[in-house]
């Protein structure tokens, strides 16, 4: 009788272990479902649907709201600027991280002060890099005029607005790709700088021939991080130039938070959010077929 309640203790044991992890990822799933996958799946019968102010399905009108969508200049004004800002922010945005991250790479006197002050901006709230550099690009009382000796509003002039975008947003994310990319750059064997340096490589042949392809998957990561950054942005454009002037800021989900909170266009709102997903899916589907043939891992 012992032997047969031991064999159940065990049995049950066995049983319970089986199932304890997956009682531990229910919260996160629950939380996954609830403020992902729910309003995810919502958003695309709402797009395919007319909504009336309370949120609640009216009619279903299957692609009606796209063909509208697309035929609206207001939606064609917001896609041209999106693109506009992406194509410009992401390469950019690369750049400029890679260029700090190759300066602070080799450890020197000074370099960890240096790497902080590049990691200084992810301290900073978003809302509040916006308002500052809202102060420094004031045509009247900006430091940016009164550095360059020039007359520029900034904010009121269409060729100009969008470059304010671009440098806030560089500005925000460099501290995490500076950090991503110095740590690529660092875990390149020294052998292999070393080698080229006595075949007589340059730096610029050394970086490209050498350090480039072995950083190529961080590299990878932080441009599908940037485009995804790009094509969501939002907040700065809302708190710099609220898509002006003449709506040449305006983008595509700052349009989608015109339509769906302001105007209560649940139904044209929602429409966006999935154009916005399907382009940004469309661009990081193109950019992972150039990974097999321009990413190594070793």
């Amino acid at each position: 009788m012992q032997s047969v309640r031991q064999r159940t203790i065990v049995t049950k044991h066995k049983q319970l272990s089986k199932t304890t992890p997956y009682l531990y990822m229910l919260p996160a799933l629950a939380l996954a479902f609830v403020f992902c996958l729910w309003p995810f799946f919502k958003t695309i019968v709402n797009s395919l649907s007319i909504v009336n102010y309370s949120g609640k399905v009216v009619q279903f009108v299957g692609l009606d709201n796209f063909r509208e969508l697309f035929a609206s200049s207001s939606f064609r004004t917001s896609l041209k600027n999106t693109f506009r800002f992406t194509a410009i922010f992401v390469p950019v945005n690369v750049v400029v991280c890679m260029l700090c991250a190759l300066l602070c790479y080799r450890k020197r006197r000074g370099t960890a002060f240096n790497e902080l002050l590049f990691f200084l901006p992810m301290a900073v709230a978003m809302s509040s890099a916006a308002m500052i550099f809202k102060a420094l690009f004031n045509p009247m009382i900006g430091v940016v005029n009164w550095i360059l000796g020039v007359d520029i509003n900034w904010f009121n002039d269409p060729s100009k607005a969008m470059f304010t975008l671009v440098t806030l947003g560089v500005w925000l994310d460099i501290g995490l790709d500076f950090i991503l990319l110095l740590a690529a750059l660092r875990n390149v064997p020294p052998q292999l700088t070393e080698s080229a340096e006595l075949e007589g490589a340059g730096a610029w042949r050394k970086f490209r021939s050498v350090q480039l392809p072995l950083i190529t998957p961080t590299l990878m990561f932080v441009i599908c991080t940037n485009i995804k950054d790009a094509m969501l942005i939002c907040a700065p454009v809302m708190i710099l130039t609220e898509g002006g002037p003449y709506r040449s800021t305006q983008t595509l989900v700052y349009q989608m938070y015109l339509e769906g909170f302001r105007s209560g266009n649940y139904t044209l709102g929602s429409t966006i959010s999935v154009v916005v997903f399907l382009l940004s899916l469309v661009l990081l589907l193109l950019l992972f077929r150039f990974e097999k043939r321009g990413v190594y891992y070793s």
